[in-house]
């Protein structure tokens, strides 16, 4: 693997997602993300209820944009499996595992905030702009090592 194919592969998963922006594709998905986020709080025994991107309860509300997606994380992740060298089947794992891992973490970092805003808000800005976007990232590159350490050496002949 060269480093121009690296660059050309990540290079092109950003322009990709600065292509979603604005689209009706990520506005399904930032209201898709917000009913995923409140299904789970309803579930915790938060009175949540959605309108479009937004997620509300008495206590607190939230607006769920497309960086609140996992769409971001996503999409580079799986740019960076796509252009590492493995066979096909082993990329397939890969991004099984990052649709699952990312966006179950994603979730989980919504549902968190939530609770964050309602009985802590005032340090709402912290875990959401420093702690919880450090999360995601170091998380996305370990699971990203880890992919390559177990199924990404396997090449195709």
């Amino acid at each position: 693997m060269t480093l121009t194919t690296v660059v050309v592969g990540l290079g092109g998963a950003v322009a990709l997602y600065f292509q979603l922006l604005g689209t009706a594709f990520i506005q399904s998905i930032s209201e898709l993300t917000a009913e995923s986020s409140a299904f789970t709080l309803n579930l915790f025994g938060a009175d949540v209820r959605t309108a479009g991107t937004i997620v509300a309860s008495d206590r607190f509300a939230y607006n769920i944009v497309a960086e609140c997606t996992a769409v971001g994380p996503l999409v580079l992740y799986i740019g960076a499996v796509v252009v590492f060298p493995a066979a096909i089947k082993a990329k397939a794992i890969g991004v099984g595992l990052g649709l699952f891992f990312i966006g179950g973490l994603n979730l989980v970092r919504l549902v968190s905030l939530f609770y964050i805003g309602s009985y802590a808000p005032e340090q709402f800005d912290l875990f959401h702009l420093l702690i919880w976007q450090g999360v995601m990232i170091l998380s996305v590159v370990m699971l990203w090592l880890f992919w390559v350490r177990r199924w990404g050496y396997a090449r195709s002949t």
